[in-house]
């Protein structure tokens, strides 16, 4: 039997879209990881939730909130070039295969190495849009506001770590941190996983393949715990989400209507991008403003985000830089077609963050001696793991392990 190389683990395990309300429903890992907390989340989708975890900073303090925003002007954006295909029709220029094919691309051409995808965002829209995450969020620089996250941190400790790829499927970075366990070369890891976010869009909350998603993870983790058990004589492990998913229950068709019922038009009069759960607006006279505010009041399917309302989640923008003007779409209703989709999705994210399907959640084995109450304060307890006394058996190397 081999001996202690360490004697300390803290495993981090971020599950994409774990909800608190999930997490009771089904019990997930609660013999193995008994203390469990709801964790408030961020307003927006994960393009604001995972910074805030990385940095433990708010969406108006890290810069980051969503994929796409408005250019300076036409001829500063990136995509400046796409207008063109404007003219393709929608069932050939929306297709998932021509727009991932597209985005790889594009992502090459522009050296973006940040999460990208052009998802359905018609073509003569792109060239009035920018894009937020050009750069890798969790490499060195990769914040927008230039905030250090805790990796950083982690490098600065000296102590052994690891950082799964996001790039990678999930049996790829299980694998991989398993070996890292196995052959305990390190005291801090982190470990990526999106794939139940995946199945939960497709499924839903209790969709038959969403259950198999949620055994198929815990059974995972499992074996994670029963193998660093046996290489580690103090094993922490803390599971945690960046937010929760809602069951879709209606549809919204506001975006095809907008400019008929308006009378705005694109570009001219305003510039606009709808996400799934939300459409963020800027205006380029007070007539369009008022015209677009009169129309939004008579909606039902959702309302208008006081700004005082984003500055207490956090996302008040003083630059405006994410919209003048944002509409949220009531939980559970979904902007079919949107910039995002073109079709009805079962499961989807980014409501009002005090719903009680958008918390997240942090479930952990560790006594601590307070826990996460919001997402962005899941920082604090993977900066002060990094902080442990340690306790190695023998001298081991301080160099460090990590994947970029």
């Amino acid at each position: 039997m081999r001996g202690f190389q360490q004697e300390q683990l803290d495993l981090f395990i971020f599950v994409d879209a774990l909800g608190w309300r999930i997490v009771e429903e089904y019990g997930f890992l609660s013999d193995e990881l008994p203390d469990q907390e709801p964790c408030d989340t961020v307003f927006g989708y994960s393009s604001a939730c995972d910074p805030s975890i990385l940095t433990g900073k708010l969406p108006q303090e890290h810069g980051h909130f969503s994929c796409f925003l408005k250019a300076e002007n036409k001829s500063a954006s990136p995509f400046a070039s796409l207008g063109k295909l404007g003219w393709l029709p929608e069932l050939v220029a929306g297709h998932h295969r021509l727009r991932s094919r597209l985005s790889r691309m594009l992502a090459k051409k522009l050296e973006y190495t940040g999460y990208f995808q052009l998802y359905s965002v018609p073509f003569s829209c792109l060239p009035y849009l920018d894009y937020t995450e050009k750069n890798d969020i969790y490499a060195p620089g990769g914040i927008i506001n230039g905030n250090a996250t805790v990796f950083s941190h982690w490098q600065a400790s000296r102590k052994p770590w690891f950082r799964s790829d996001w790039h990678q499927s999930d049996k790829m970075n299980i694998a991989q941190v398993r070996n890292k366990i196995d052959q305990q070369s390190i005291q801090l890891g982190y470990l990526f996983t999106s794939g139940l976010d995946a199945a939960m869009h497709r499924h839903g909350t209790k969709g038959v393949g969403t259950s198999d998603a949620i055994d198929c993870l815990e059974q995972q983790i499992r074996d994670l715990f029963e193998l660093a058990s046996r290489r580690y004589k103090d094993v922490r492990f803390h599971v945690f989400s960046d937010h929760g998913m809602t069951n879709t229950v209606d549809t919204s068709d506001l975006m095809p209507r907008w400019e008929k019922e308006t009378g705005l038009r694109y570009g001219a009069d305003y510039v606009a991008v709808w996400d799934s759960t939300m459409a963020r607006f800027w205006f380029d006279n007070e007539h369009a403003r008022e015209r677009a505010i009169r129309k939004l009041e008579q909606e039902k399917d959702g309302y208008i985000v006081r700004e005082d309302q984003l500055a207490q989640w956090g996302c008040k923008f003083e630059d405006h830089r994410y919209g003048e003007l944002f509409y949220l779409l009531n939980p559970g209703v979904l902007f079919v077609p949107s910039f995002m989709n073109q079709r009805f999705v079962t499961g989807m994210h980014g409501y009002a963050p005090e719903h009680q399907d958008s918390k997240a959640c942090w479930l952990t084995n560790a006594e601590l001696e307070s826990h996460p109450r919001s997402i962005d304060k899941i920082f604090d307890v993977m900066v002060n793991a990094s902080d442990r006394p340690e306790k190695a058996a023998s001298q081991v190397s301080k160099s460090t392990v990590t994947v970029s």
